[in-house]
């Protein structure tokens, strides 16, 4: 855990010294400021845990100050002590009502400033533990629990967002569908185990060669998804051949031994298409994976509803029949 660190804000040189002592003596870092403005530009771009926080300050009320940090969401949970000069019980309830989460007057015990410190402290702690823990459960809910991509729920509502950015904006949008080739094989002959280690090494491989801006998702099974904002048609087609390539040459090490793995790719893009939806899109990706199934597998293939930009980038094996292909809608295995 990072060090606590609290922002000592008085205009009064004598009284920063001396918590600072205090303060140093406890083991917290601190961070000195002497005017509201000051403080304002720093605490809002340095890290800081609580705030002591003089309510005079020359140039601002500090329970404003207090007011304006904890009105945004990235400083609620951070803890104000507000340090004032004035015992007035109006002065109290105004303070707590506009942000300040404790108050002590002047002159006071330094002991008690410190319990007051240590009882926000776990205030703080207990606050980040939960957000810590929040953010874990969020992940582990998008999360697919094998192959620790995106899951299937998490893709569909990211397309659906994409999908209608790159229709108000006409900025292209890719989608890729993958399958590992005879896949059912693999299962069947060595173990589910096996098939779990081959589905694991592979979805490696995907979250590493997209980038930062994609996302690759398991889509289900064998399955995978890869969606590529500011991607065009061609780009997205060199990036599934680049992909199938890349698996093609590198058996999956296993349990079993080295297993050689394929892949067959659909794609479809937007917005240069008839494509109206993310579920056509999907649809045409799909429709575009089974014809590189059907074609021989371990090949890439683009949607049809393009304007003459469909292409495959392996030929097509010998006695395959690409009318019988298009016309053939049985489903596909592996």
């Amino acid at each position: 855990m990072p060090p606590f660190k609290i922002a000592i804000v008085d205009d009064d040189a004598a009284i920063r010294r001396l918590v600072r002592l205090f303060l140093h003596r406890a083991g917290y870092e601190t961070i000195e400021l002497t005017t509201g403005e000051e403080a304002r530009q720093t605490l809002q771009s340095e890290t800081w845990d609580l705030a002591i926080l003089d309510r005079k300050l020359p140039d601002l009320d500090g329970a404003m100050l207090a007011h304006e940090l904890k009105s945004k969401p990235e400083f609620r949970t951070r803890y104000i002590i507000m340090l004032t000069g004035e015992a007035e019980q109006e002065d109290k309830i105004e303070g707590l009502e506009l942000g300040a989460d404790d108050y002590i007057t002047k002159p006071f015990q330094y002991p008690e400033l410190l319990a007051r410190i240590r009882a926000g402290k776990r205030i703080v702690d207990l606050q980040k533990e939960l957000l810590e823990t929040n953010k874990r459960l969020e992940l582990l809910s998008i999360t697919d629990g094998l192959t620790r991509l995106y899951n299937h729920r998490y893709f569909q509502d990211e397309l659906a967002r994409a999908f209608d950015e790159s229709k108000r904006y006409n900025r292209p949008l890719s989608l890729a569908m993958i399958d590992i080739d005879f896949f059912k094989k693999v299962n069947d002959t060595y173990g589910h185990a096996v098939g779990d280690e081959v589905l694991k090494c592979v979805s490696r491989l995907f979250g590493e060669s997209v980038r930062s801006t994609d996302l690759v998702a398991r889509y289900g099974g064998e399955e995978f998804a890869v969606m590529m904002p500011e991607t065009g048609l061609e780009d997205a087609l060199t990036f599934a051949e680049k992909v199938r390539h890349l698996l093609e040459g590198h058996p999956v090490d296993t349990q079993a031994g080295p297993l050689p793995v394929t892949v067959s790719i659909g794609v479809a893009s937007v917005p240069r298409t008839r494509i109206h939806s993310p579920k056509e899109m999907v649809v045409a990706a799909d429709r575009a994976l089974y014809r590189a199934k059907r074609a021989g597998r371990n090949r890439v293939e683009a949607e049809r509803r393009t304007e003459g930009l469909e292409r495959t980038t392996r030929p097509a094996r010998a006695g395959a029949d690409p009318a019988h292909d298009a016309a053939s809608r049985s489903p596909r295995e592996g």
